[in-house]
């Protein structure tokens, strides 16, 4: 094996503090570690057998989009609410002790951690968004070309939101990071600004984001940060692998990092405090060519999962991406199928799920009602129960112990 040479990056200073918030970083130095392609830290791949990037490239992409042409779509786009049930969000607290998820379309969830031990009645804890994507398109312009959203947004917009702390980007494929939201819910708390925590090298592509520079982050697999927040309490968030890619353009795939984040309350001594949640994002579990969903022995699984679940579990709720998952000799490697998603749910050693990636954009070939149905089918395939994992409505919340 070759030879390699490791490049020294110095992290930002240990501790930034704004008035209302203080991040916690990561002190020390960052060495290339086996998911870099370079010693910069700047190009990134997939390390594992259950990954294989070469069924997306060249002339696969075409075959995709080629095939695509010919599916449609029209009697699940004539009613969507045949199998996405919408309601308004409601944007209480969670009450003492309890974690709440929001799911706020696609990927996007509002995650309200417990108010601290000592909070009055009716005060709120830490305030986390995850991949908000507000925009009618997902792509570079509004104006033609990427999917339209075939659902609302529940809130309508930023200015429906609560007061958010802290925004997490799983990557920078645009139905997760949305430039047109990030401005607008910066510009909306311009005297508050949320901590925004990113994958590593993905800081070169928010630009028009006018977050300011010391509550941006960027994290590298398995580093964490702790965001204390004026009498909110605080919450650690790790960054976690995925198997996914990334690209902006034509000319930068694969250029910044993707993840999935472990968040986790603690107390003042840094200790667990309850309330562990895991954030999918856009991940795949393995790389498969058959269409029948499933499980097959030969085919290796993504071992970080397991990895996760041991040092960072068990989750008090789980978001887990079902959908975007066909054809299967295209997209298995970055993306999940609902089997995927349940035997990731005991893979990460969840206590309940809720399913993401779903509902919002036709990105893919199945039809867009059939996740939760295979859903459904692969929790009989691997013990689970809808209690355990099931979809919820757009706008609606599920409300978990800590």
């Amino acid at each position: 094996m070759r030879a390699r040479l490791f490049t020294r990056l110095r992290f930002a200073p240990p501790a930034a503090a704004m008035a209302h918030l203080t991040i916690s970083r990561p002190d020390g130095t960052r060495e290339r570690k086996d998911h870099w392609a370079n010693d910069e830290g700047t190009a990134f791949v997939n390390p594992w057998p259950s990954a294989n990037m070469k069924a997306m490239a060249g002339g696969a992409v075409a075959k995709f989009i080629w095939q695509g042409l010919w599916i449609s779509k029209k009697d699940d786009l004539a009613d969507p609410s045949r199998f996405v049930s919408t309601t308004t969000p409601d944007f209480s607290p969670a009450p003492q002790g309890s974690v709440k998820a929001t799911w706020l379309g696609h990927a996007c969830v509002l995650v309200s951690f417990p108010p601290p031990a000592d909070a009055a009645p009716g005060e709120r804890g830490v305030n986390v968004l995850f991949d908000p994507v507000f925009s009618v398109r997902c792509g570079p312009t509004q104006l033609f070309g990427a999917p339209k959203r075939y659902t609302p947004v529940p809130c309508g917009d930023v200015d429906g939101l609560p007061e958010i702390d802290v925004v997490v980007i799983s990557h920078n494929h645009y139905d997760h990071e949305d430039i047109p939201t990030l401005h607008a819910l910066y510009k909306k708390q311009a005297a508050h600004p949320p901590a925004l925590l990113v994958p590593l090298n993905t800081l070169r592509t928010l630009g028009g984001v006018a977050a300011p520079a010391d509550s941006v982050l960027e994290l590298d697999w398995w580093e964490d940060a702790t965001i204390s927040v004026e009498g909110r309490g605080s919450v650690r968030l790790t960054c976690t692998p995925a198997q996914h890619t990334t690209a902006r353009t034509p000319f930068d795939s694969a250029h910044s990092l993707w993840a999935s984040w472990a968040a986790q309350a603690v107390d003042k001594a840094g200790e667990n405090a309850g309330g562990a949640v895991w954030f999918g994002g856009d991940t795949g579990y393995c790389c498969v060519e058959s269409e029948t969903h499933e499980i097959d022995p030969s085919r290796p699984v993504c071992p970080e999962f397991e990895r996760i679940g041991r040092e960072l579990g068990p989750f008090s709720l789980a978001l887990i991406p079902i959908g975007a998952y066909a054809p299967r000799w295209f997209l298995s490697t970055v993306h999940n199928s609902p089997l995927d998603a349940a035997r990731m749910f005991k893979d990460i050693q969840a206590k309940k799920a809720i399913a993401i990636h779903w509902g919002t954009w036709d990105l893919s070939h199945e039809p867009l009602s059939e996740p939760p149905r295979l859903l459904a089918a692969a929790r009989e395939v691997v013990g689970l129960t809808p209690e355990q994992f099931d979809t919820c409505a757009l706008g609606g919340s599920v409300v978990v112990p800590a």
